[in-house]
């Protein structure tokens, strides 16, 4: 059984390729949104130097954020189109999975990112069967909520490391938070309490969509 899991993380996209528990592929390209129409190419020719093809895998998890909109929309837009009419098993995972797997943590925990806009994101899980698992729990803080949302126990905390600075400058400077530089995508893949349902829809959009009304003109 071949499971391959693309994961959109700040900078760029992970990818891993495992096989009956072993790791044959574990690579990160620094990947801008707009250099997204490389992706394809990128995931072949890793699976080619594996001595795979796409035809050759047989699931598929990608990484549903939090993170870029772009990128969450392009990885989840790709791989529904190479299980399109085929006999392939997909779902989405939180990237926040993943991350809290490389960090190491067990039990309650929350996973921060930057949220743009002086704002972090903050994503939590819980630690159940031997994995990582959301528990519901996401807020969008500014530097005045993040003191008082931070001030309970929120569990260990852990951040992808090119996102450490824009968070230090919103949380409290006592708080503790465990820089990650790798996330490999294998953390997506070993999700055993999320279903494949073939639905690669469920991205995690903390934020609420914004819909504007334009104004009309007086008369």
């Amino acid at each position: 059984m071949i499971h391959a899991a693309l994961d959109p993380v700040p900078d760029g996209i992970s990818f891993a390729v495992i096989r009956d528990g072993n790791t044959l592929v574990d690579l990160f390209w620094q990947m801008a949104p707009r250099d997204s129409a490389a992706l394809p190419g990128n995931v072949i020719s890793a699976l080619k130097d594996a001595g795979l093809t796409l035809g050759d895998v047989n699931l598929w998890s990608v990484g549903s954020g939090p993170g870029s909109f772009t990128s969450l929309r392009a990885a989840a837009a790709l791989v529904s189109g190479w299980c399109l009419g085929k006999d392939v098993k997909c779902r989405c995972v939180p990237g926040a999975v993943a991350l809290a797997r490389a960090a190491g943590v067990a039990g309650k925990s929350g996973m921060v990112y930057d949220g743009r806009n002086h704002e972090v994101i903050y994503f939590g899980l819980d630690w159940k069967d031997g994995e990582p698992v959301p528990n519901g729990m996401t807020k969008v803080l500014d530097a005045e909520q993040a003191k008082a949302f931070f001030s309970e126990d929120r569990g260990t905390l852990a951040c992808h490391a090119s996102e450490l600075p824009a968070i230090r400058a919103i949380v409290p400077e006592s708080l503790a938070i465990k820089s990650i530089e790798a996330v490999p995508a294998t953390g997506l893949a070993y999700a055993a309490y999320a279903a494949f349902d073939g639905d690669l829809t469920k991205l995690v959009y903390v934020r609420p969509a914004v819909v504007s009304t334009p104004k009309q003109e007086a008369r």
